[in-house]
Formats: structure tokens, sequence, C-alpha cells
């Protein structure tokens, strides 16, 4: 049921992909924010670049059909650096997590990338 639901609303789960991401950023900007750490700026404006992509999602990707890879390797790129923004505060738990969001994402790319491979091969 939740699969049908799913693939009937496929336009809403690929902004959800990239919504999560986000919310994970922005989280991470008001973290930064209230312990009056400076880098919560940059972390918000990404943030808010990629909450604008994510609620542009589909006119986006019917233009440039290959941007969806792009857009997922470069989210898996920014929990990245939220995690060694937090190696650097000492913490250790927190930072794993947030390369594990990094390596999901990096796969999703991967799957992604491979599928509008294929799927460009068939059309050309």
């Amino acid at each position: 049921m939740l699969s049908k639901r799913l693939y009937r609303n496929r336009n809403k789960v690929k902004r959800l992909l990239h919504i999560v991401p986000v919310s994970i950023l922005l989280a991470h900007s008001y973290e930064q924010f209230e312990s009056g750490h400076n880098s919560y700026i940059f972390f918000a404006i990404a943030g808010f670049l990629f909450l604008t992509i994510a609620i542009l999602h589909p006119v986006i990707e019917k233009k440039l059909p290959w941007v969806d890879g792009v857009f997922f390797i470069i989210e898996g790129i920014l929990p990245i650096i939220v995690a060694i923004d937090y190696f650097s505060l000492g913490k250790k738990a927190l930072p794993v997590a947030y390369l594990f969001v990094a390596a999901v994402q990096f796969f999703i790319a991967y799957k992604v990338s491979k599928k509008s491979l294929a799927h460009h091969k068939l059309n050309h």
C-alpha cells in the first residue's frame, strides 16, 4: 500500500529526498547560531538554497534531467562539512551520524545517476 502511494507520488518523494538533508542543515545552522559560532550563516545560506531547489525540483528536472545526481552529490558533501565542524568541536558520535547520512546521499546519487544514464542511452 505504501509502495503504491510512493510510486504514484514520485515528485513528492523526490522533493522529500531533498528536503530531509536541508532540514538537517538548517537544524545545524540554528545550533551553531545558538552556540555563538559565526559559521551558522554559511549553513543557513546553503540550507535555504537547497530548500529552494527542493521546492522547484520538478521544474529544474524537466529542463536538466541529469541534475538530480548532482544535487545528491552536493547534498552528500554538506553533511561531511557538518561532520568536520562537529569533529573540530570535539564531538565523537554525532559526526559519525552525519557521515552515515553523507554515505546514504552518495549511494542515492549513484543509483539516480545510473538510472539516468540508462534512460539516456535508451532514448538516444
